[in-house]
């Protein structure tokens, strides 16, 4: 005769069974990962996991399948997985800003803790763009005209909570800009809003602009980043024209489900270290206007914490924080 207490304990082990993956770690990838972007495809939060995609494919040994779940500025997908199962199989590839810039601002239902960093391996200036205008030919001629003609511009960014939309918030209180703010849901949909003409200025990702600056069908008025950037090398930084305080890029990362087993996050982090020492992988971000900036899953956590302690204070002197 079987006790109840050892009914219970079977029960429970039972359960512990089902709930553990049902392969070794070893043994991972044994089907197919699921990268989900955050992004709609056209922004730099899609093209450069594509970028990387056969590299990481090789060094993880098994097939990544990329899905674009976009909404919320990013929030959507980090919503997802954050409740997804932590076995591996379900992956963030995505730009920091929802998690640092976005959680500072409101209460998105998620937090840095819902998370394993996996490492960062890109980084992407802001750019503040407009279609040819002969209202203005530079920053500072933008700038004077905003100033003096309040209400009458709009800007576009990727988004509610995303580096754009944070860059040109604080550039308006820097210089006491009133520019209505017009949200979309990622860079690529917020350059065709400026191509089209329906946002007179842009703040929004360099890399996604660099092909129309260079067309000469957008120019590029001020750049975020400590230098200038090589692909368009005329185009000033804001630290040069004095608003440094408003100069946010953006990070691409990878993450994990908190909760991921340590020797499947080793896995990943792995295969991501290496995939950006290959030479074509390098070679398409640098003809991308991307820069290559690979950390560890222990640097990028201390990366994310600052960023978020940074523009949660500012958020907080600015009164952004609602």
């Amino acid at each position: 005769m079987i006790r109840a207490g050892a009914i219970v304990s079977l029960v429970l082990a039972l359960a512990a069974s089902r709930a553990a993956p049902a392969f070794p770690a070893s043994d991972y990838p044994n089907y197919p990962v699921q990268f989900i972007i955050t992004f709609p495809p056209g922004g730099p939060g899609d093209t450069t996991i594509r970028l990387i995609h056969p590299a990481l494919q090789n060094h993880l040994g098994g097939p990544i399948e990329l899905v674009n779940r976009p909404g919320g500025g990013g929030a959507a997908g980090f919503t997802y997985v954050a409740k997804a199962k932590a076995d591996g199989y379900t992956i963030l590839s995505t730009m920091s800003p929802p998690l640092t810039v976005g959680t500072a601002l409101r209460d998105l239902g998620f937090s840095l803790d819902d998370f394993q960093y996996l490492g960062a391996y890109a980084f992407d200036d802001t750019a503040i763009v407009s279609r040819p205008d002969p209202r203005w030919k530079s920053f500072d001629e933008m700038l004077a005209y905003a100033r003096a003609n309040p209400g009458k511009l709009s800007y576009g960014s990727a988004g509610q909570g995303t580096n754009s939309f944070f860059t040109m918030e604080l550039l308006k209180l820097a210089r006491g800009l009133d520019v209505a703010h017009v949200p979309f849901g990622g860079s690529g949909p917020a350059k065709n809003a400026i191509l089209g003409g329906h946002v007179q200025v842009g703040a929004i990702s360099l890399s996604t602009m660099i092909p129309v600056m260079k067309s000469g069908d957008v120019i590029g008025l001020v750049i975020s980043g400590d230098k200038r950037n090589p692909a368009v090398p005329d185009v000033p930084t804001m630290a040069e024209k004095g608003v440094a305080e408003a100069s946010l890029s953006t990070v691409m990362e990878l993450y994990a489900p908190a909760k991921t087993p340590k020797p499947v996050v080793d896995r990943l982090a792995e295969a991501l270290a290496a995939s950006m020492k290959n030479p074509d992988a390098i070679a398409a971000f640098e003809k991308a206007g991307l820069e290559v900036f690979h950390t560890s899953p222990d640097v990028s956590r201390q990366q994310a914490e600052r960023e978020y302690e940074v523009v949660l204070a500012a958020a907080k002197k600015l009164g952004l924080v609602k």
